[in-house]
């Protein structure tokens, strides 16, 4: 399975780097929103790459709602991750749009900016929007609809080597929990080591969330920039001085995620900065490294806010039979509600939008015989009720990030000062709003 950090910040540089390959279940040009030979209403329901480790528990899912709703039929399709965007967009331009549809809101909000979602907050009843966490479900609202219901998501947490914190003088039992803090380690542990601390980088949203930690304000007066301002300046030279002083790698510049998975398992770096699923790869590529490695607290800034990545379901308004998309509403909630998430969690390392599958002692309690990723589950599910997604759904988003990014460079490199550099991508984003 793959989950949304890197991923679905935005839908083109895709998350989990490393995952395996997945099937496609079916033809996805099947039409929707008919009735099948024997009468039933056929809804046609897209995930992303979740075949073949969630095939028993879909069965089973779509089983349980067929037996609650006998005229239904359900057809799920499951598609590549790097194949979804093309075949959505496809399918609402050939007028053969799925039913239901495993999107993010970061994406979702490119449908949802042609009023082509349904809206949620009408067809959920209060009681039903109530059990999901309210952070997350505000992840996916714009101008006052909400175009999708949360499903599964992901809490960075701090994964760090032990061993380089003994080496570097460092107390292996408090790691670093803002980023003054790990400005600090980085200091140390590269003078005494000759290694980095972390590696964050720029193929996804991560550098800007911690920037957003910090207290840079994106947006003001609307969609205007907020960023030209001392928060902002400061978040940006939180990054030119670590670069400057060599604290962290050049990298930043060039690779990805993968990268800093890469770095980390070679004993490269000190810190890893992620969602705890990476850990079951640790533990496969490098298992001297993962013996010494601990876990800690989503590391944050001045700001105490936490980021979450949330993958969501969405219900394209294109069907022209109204009991078709009350049915697909219907399995939209069926799919999301907290008996069906918390199944879905222990299938594999996700946490879930609703508020009572995080209660679960699956989430919540720690067994006597508890090791390292049963740590990290507990920690990332109970950032849950503070995390939020720190990049709202807002046009041309990508574009934004792109900006900030191309000028954070250009002030790392010494091409320009930093109060031009981020004057000048206020000036970029303001031109385009």
């Amino acid at each position: 399975m793959q989950f949304p950090r890197r991923k679905f910040v935005q839908l083109s540089t895709l998350f989990l780097l490393g995952a395996c390959g997945a099937q496609t279940a079916t033809n996805t040009g099947s039409s929707t929103g008919q009735p099948t030979v024997s009468g039933k209403s056929k809804i046609v329901f897209w995930t992303m790459q979740l075949k073949p480790q969630f095939d028993a528990y879909m069965a089973g899912l779509i089983s349980a709602f067929v037996k609650q709703n006998p005229n239904a039929e359900v057809e799920w399709v499951d598609v590549p991750w790097g194949e979804m965007e093309n075949k959505i967009l496809s399918s609402f331009a050939a007028r053969t749009t799925p039913d239901v549809v495993n999107l993010n809101p970061q994406f979702a909000t490119k449908l949802a900016e042609k009023k082509a979602l349904v809206d949620m907050a009408i067809a959920a009843s209060a009681e039903e929007q109530a059990s999901y966490f309210p952070n997350i479900w505000k992840a996916n609202q714009l101008e006052g609809v909400t175009f999708g219901l949360p499903w599964y998501v992901a809490t960075d947490i701090t994964i760090y080597n032990r061993d380089l914190f003994q080496k570097s003088g460092l107390d292996p039992n408090k790691p670093p929990k803002t980023f003054a803090e790990l400005a600090l380690a980085s200091e140390q542990i590269k003078a005494k080591t000759g290694k980095y601390a972390f590696l964050l980088t720029m193929d996804g949203g991560q550098v800007l969330e911690s920037m957003v930690q910090m207290g840079m304000n994106l947006f003001s007066n609307g969609s205007k920039a907020g960023f030209n301002d001392a928060a902002g300046k400061a978040a940006f030279e939180y990054w030119v001085n670590l670069f400057d002083k060599q604290l962290i790698p050049r990298e930043i510049l060039t690779e990805g995620h993968r990268k800093a998975v890469e770095l980390y398992q070679a004993g490269e770096i000190a810190i890893l900065l992620t969602g705890p699923q990476f850990l079951q790869m640790v533990s496969q590529n490098a298992p001297d490294i993962y013996k010494v490695t601990d876990v800690s607290t989503q590391i944050t800034g001045v700001t105490g806010k936490k980021s979450a990545a949330v993958m969501n379901v969405v219900v394209p308004n294109s069907s022209s039979n109204p009991v078709n998309k009350d049915l697909a509403i219907k399995f939209a909630l069926f799919l999301t509600n907290s008996q069906n998430q918390l199944e879905f969690s222990k299938v594999d390392n996700s946490l879930p939008s609703t508020i009572k599958t995080a209660a679960d002692p699956y989430f919540a309690k720690l067994g006597d015989k508890a090791n390292v990723l049963d740590r990290a589950r507990v920690i990332s599910a109970s950032q849950l009720p503070q995390s939020e997604v720190l990049i709202p759904p807002v046009k041309d988003l990508e574009k934004l990030r792109k900006i900030i990014y191309e000028e954070l460079q250009l002030a790392m490199l010494k091409e320009k000062p930093t109060d031009q550099a981020i004057a000048s991508a206020a000036e970029r984003w303001n031109s385009l709003s």
